[in-house]
């Protein structure tokens, strides 16, 4: 057993890729330093934020030497495990600020566990390790459906906590992972045909007084960003977060005399998470957010260098699917940040207020760590698509 899950013998610890990990932990290092200064004290968000890094590297490190091959044995396992967090979540899950995303483990004085976050990773090892096991069928029409009918019902549990966002990002990753599984154009042409209509019709829909797929305050923070002067209230935390980023200046004020500082940014809710890029703005400036737009853009290179360097087809739907995830992700909360998008809650990987969240990522950096250790060589069709 311990063999098969500590595959040594097929790992190649040359490649075994530092830099993603130094790539992660700077973020993350970054962010606490942001943590520190806007946190109020009786949070200890700082405290928290520090057992929850020393956590996820230690969990990327265990899980880097173990063979995702044998991981990905109980994807069955996950996603029943996956529907079970989820479905607790939402008939026995702790609400805050109308939102029902959190499970208490160990009681009120407990941990509190995020279930969404394990989601994404529990759905990369489950759509990588569907596709291997039925490669034979992904260029047939009705395995594509059935792929959708298996991801809808975690998808819709995440979106009815509710949480739009970690959804959108969620269905990113999969569209990336079904395009990198290699599908026929012969599927993704008529699919897109029919897909970008709908969406424009989705699009005008969820405007419309009659719809009923988002929730009131869903639809009018769509309504706010197209037309903000109508919606004054529902822009103020975007509008303080440009006033905030605006005031970094150049090189931001984290250098100055911490004396004569105002922060702008503390009075943004979940500046320490849904924020964070705002406060990086404020306190590093111009400079400070091209370092971390920076950092989390070579990671989400190195992670598809990983899938294209994987040594099979299950590696390189992992990498891909990480990849395309953690890039999404940080596609969003900077637009949210910006006033780009509607105002979503969102982390920034590696970088925001989050134990569930921080776990998750680092989780994700072992998964890429171990594809990274398995070099590329010829093998026939059988064995590169079996688990």
């Amino acid at each position: 057993m311990f063999k098969k899950i500590f595959n040594f013998k097929e790992y190649n610890f040359r490649h075994y890729h530092m830099s993603i990990l130094l790539a992660a932990f700077l973020l993350s290092f970054i962010g606490l330093t942001i943590i520190e200064v806007v946190q109020e004290p009786e949070d200890r968000l700082y405290e928290k934020q520090i057992i929850g890094l020393v956590i996820g590297l230690i969990a990327a490190f265990c899980v880097s030497l173990a063979d995702y091959h044998f991981v990905c044995k109980f994807y069955v396992l996950f996603y029943i495990i996956n529907m079970g967090l989820l479905l607790y979540t939402k008939f026995r899950g702790k609400s805050y600020h109308q939102a029902k995303r959190w499970i208490m483990i160990g009681g009120d004085n407990g941990i509190t566990l995020m279930p969404s976050e394990l989601t994404k990773v529990f759905l990369i090892l489950f759509i990588a390790a569907m596709f291997v096991h039925f490669y034979k069928k992904i260029d047939k029409f009705y395995f594509l459906v059935i792929m959708c009918i298996l991801v809808a019902p975690p998808l819709y549990l995440v979106m009815e906590q509710p949480d739009l966002s970690t959804t959108i990002v969620m269905l990113a990753m999969f569209a990336g992972m079904v395009f990198l599984s290699g599908i026929t154009y012969k599927i993704i042409i008529p699919v897109l045909a029919v897909a970008i209509p709908a969406c424009i019709a989705l699009w005008w829909y969820i405007q419309q007084d009659f719809q009923f797929l988002l929730h009131q305050y869903q639809q009018d923070r769509i309504l706010a960003i197209k037309n903000p002067e109508l919606y004054p209230d529902l822009m103020y935390q975007q509008n303080n977060a440009a006033i905030a980023i605006h005031s970094g200046g150049l090189a931001g004020k984290m250098m100055a005399d911490s004396t004569g500082i105002t922060w702008k940014c503390k009075g943004l809710a979940a500046i320490e998470s849904d924020f964070i890029y705002t406060a990086f703005a404020e306190a590093y400036g111009f400079i400070g957010c091209c370092v971390v737009i920076g950092l989390l853009a070579y990671f989400v290179f190195r992670a598809f260098q990983t899938a294209r360097h994987a040594r099979d087809y299950l590696g390189m739907l992992i990498a891909g699917g990480i990849g395309t995830l953690i890039g999404s992700q940080t596609f969003i909360h900077i637009c949210v940040n910006t006033s780009l998008f509607p105002n979503t809650g969102i982390p920034l990987p590696y970088a925001s207020s989050g134990l569930s969240s921080l776990l998750g990522n680092y989780l994700m950096v072992g998964l890429l760590l171990n594809v990274g250790l398995q070099t590329k060589k010829k093998e026939k069709e059988e064995d590169l698509v079996s688990l």
